[in-house]
């Protein structure tokens, strides 16, 4: 995998270009990031709304159907709009995907175009009364939906009663209350810092030369005012007593998530040792999780361990009978406890470190998943190709493994139990 080139474009932007013949179809996607406060809910609410509304239309293409007619012309390109979070910084996006320049039946620049329409959407956004109730109802409905899936509910009760005094316990969508409240006003301001502070990325996966889609982003970000802020995420190494928290609702299935501290005061601290471990304690049908606690006794439907890396947690999912909650945790943290003295083969390490590397070249099968492998970088600056990932991973020992999981500690466990 050819390394990407980065070019530094203005404070805190960047175009990451990962120029490949691989694909019928290139990925360009603008990320920004900003940070995620407690005592900002409005800024927080706002600042999810901007990706959605930017994508719906410009000062250039005031409707919809303007803008669907534009990305026709551009062989039927499809935008997306999007805000996650990493780490405790909120991370909006908006990307497109469209044929990849060879393709083009008269030779069209369709990515010198496509980088020029996302300029356009940033720079010229439609900020009025009628744009922003849309996107408010919108924004809302979704935040409806997210709750009404039942994992992510979970997930993010889990995170935020985990962390109620960080940021990283917000959801990035906002409160809807907040949402509800936001004016024109509001989302003009949000907007206004977005240009000044936030970090940037433009990467883009395709054939097409980079140069001149750099020198477009510079022009444009020339007479554009950059005071970046950088966000930072607070690490919290070991937790304090342990914490529990239960809930009911009308489920078939019980969720149950247990957070764990990673035992890390950096995103890069141990972290390819970290991975493996993890990998080997649930990341998969080779692991300890679900060979014993899933298959031999039988105490969950699903289970599974991740690490959020760059907030340095562990978070354990698992579908459960509400009845098998104390011996569903109890088996659970056994296998950690297995894990961090040692109680696993040279082969399950080898099979753990094949597993996640076949999963890493998973992210070369499309550019969607190329581009969003290379946006991971946004904040950390570093931009290593798969292939790369998967050397370091070959590289982690059994010795490292054991003190990556050593450092793991139990924070609190949140059971959605069916009422």
């Amino acid at each position: 995998m050819t390394h990407p080139t980065i070019t530094q474009i203005a404070p805190a932007v960047h175009c990451v270009a990962v120029r490949t013949e691989q694909f019928k179809t290139a990925r360009m996607v603008l990320q920004m990031a900003l940070p995620l406060r407690r005592e900002q809910a409005a800024q927080t609410a706002a600042n999810a709304l901007l990706p959605f509304l930017l994508h719906r239309c410009s000062a250039a293409m005031p409707t919809p159907r303007k803008l669907e007619q534009t990305l026709a012309d551009l062989y039927g390109a499809v935008l997306h709009a999007n805000v996650n979070k990493q780490g405790e910084a909120q991370i909006l996006s908006i990307g497109l995907t469209a044929m990849d320049d060879r393709f083009a039946l008269a030779g069209e620049k369709i990515a010198e175009e496509c980088a020029a329409l996302l300029l356009d959407l940033l720079f010229r956004p439609l900020i009025n009364e009628s744009t922003v109730e849309l996107e408010k109802r919108l924004l809302i409905e979704r935040m409806e939906s997210e709750e009404g899936d039942k994992w992510k509910y979970a997930a993010q009760r889990a995170e935020a009663l985990m962390c109620s005094d960080e940021a990283y316990g917000l959801n990035p969508l906002g409160e809807k209350d907040a949402v509800a409240a936001l004016t024109v006003a509001d989302v003009q301001a949000a907007w206004q810092a977005l240009l000044i502070a936030a970090p940037m990325q433009l990467t883009m996966v395709s054939n097409a030369a980079s140069e001149p889609i750099c020198a477009a982003l510079r022009e444009r970000f020339a007479t554009q005012q950059r005071e970046p802020v950088q966000p930072q995420t607070q690490f919290i190494p070991t937790p304090g007593d342990v914490r529990n928290f239960r809930e009911e609702q009308q489920i078939e299935q019980a969720k149950l998530m247990i957070g764990f501290r990673a035992g890390v005061n950096s995103a890069s601290e141990n972290d390819y040792a970290l991975r493996v471990a993890v990998d080997l304690f649930g990341g998969g049908a080779h692991s300890k999780l679900f060979l014993t606690v899933r298959e031999k006794l039988s105490l969950c439907y699903h289970v599974s361990a991740q690490p959020h890396r760059y907030k340095g947690l562990v978070m354990v999912r698992a579908g459960i009978d509400t009845e098998k909650f104390d011996e569903a945790r109890e088996a659970i943290l056994d296998m950690l406890a297995q894990l961090q003295t040692g109680d696993f083969t040279d082969e399950d390490l080898a099979t753990s470190q094949r597993s996640m590397c076949d999963s890493y070249t998973t992210y070369t099968d499309l550019p969607e998943t190329l581009a969003a492998w290379y946006g991971l970088g946004l904040l950390c600056g570093e931009h290593e190709t798969p292939h790369d990932a998967c050397a370091h991973i070959n590289a982690v020992t059994r010795e490292q493994v054991i003190a990556a999981a050593q450092a793991i500690a139990l924070d609190s466990v949140y059971l959605l139990a069916s009422a």
